[in-house]
């Protein structure tokens, strides 16, 4: 079955981008495109990128997962699946040029920037999150870039005007 992921919004651009940003990320995704991959397969294959890149892909909805039965996954015990959700994109936006070269540049930052933004936005939001309005005056970035940093982030995500964290920090390790 063929289907298309339709974008429109432009900050959803980051997702596509930041899909395809390393060689490993590229063939996990055509892994997962040919048919339902178990994550221990990807993990043997491609390490802890490889997973990193499953959870990239289920965060941003272009991948499926569906977990096996005991009897078909690891030691009797059920495993997750994935398989990926489009075969096609489809892009579509009209945006201003300051909107666009927001979003290249937050889809661009290195690493260690990325990390680092990541960490502090993390941080500041606490337990419970915070008003998006918030986090952009407190780092000085606008209501368009901060909506690329939570796309191509994983720790965390938009509930309702809120952002809130996605998994524990290190705290609680």
């Amino acid at each position: 079955m063929i289907r298309t992921k339709v974008i429109n919004d432009s900050t959803d651009l980051v997702s596509i981008i930041r899909a395809f940003d390393s060689p490993t990320k590229k063939e996990v995704f055509m892994e997962i495109s040919r048919d339902w991959i178990p994550c221990s397969l990807i993990l043997d294959k491609f390490g802890q990128d490889g997973q990193a890149a499953l959870e990239f892909f289920d965060k941003m909805k272009l991948a499926e997962t569906k977990w096996t039965t005991p009897e078909d996954g690891i030691d009797g015990k059920p495993q997750k699946m994935y398989r990926s959700f489009y075969s096609l994109f489809n892009i579509n936006i009209s945006c201003p040029v300051n909107e666009i070269s927001e979003i290249f540049n937050v889809s661009s930052l290195d690493e260690y920037q990325f990390k680092q933004l990541e960490e502090d936005i993390y941080d500041f939001i606490g337990d419970s999150g915070t008003f998006a309005n918030k986090v952009s005056e407190k780092f000085g970035i606008s209501n368009t870039a901060l909506k690329a940093l939570v796309k191509r982030s994983n720790k965390f995500q938009y509930t309702g005007l809120k952002i809130t964290r996605t998994q524990p920090g290190p705290e609680s390790n």
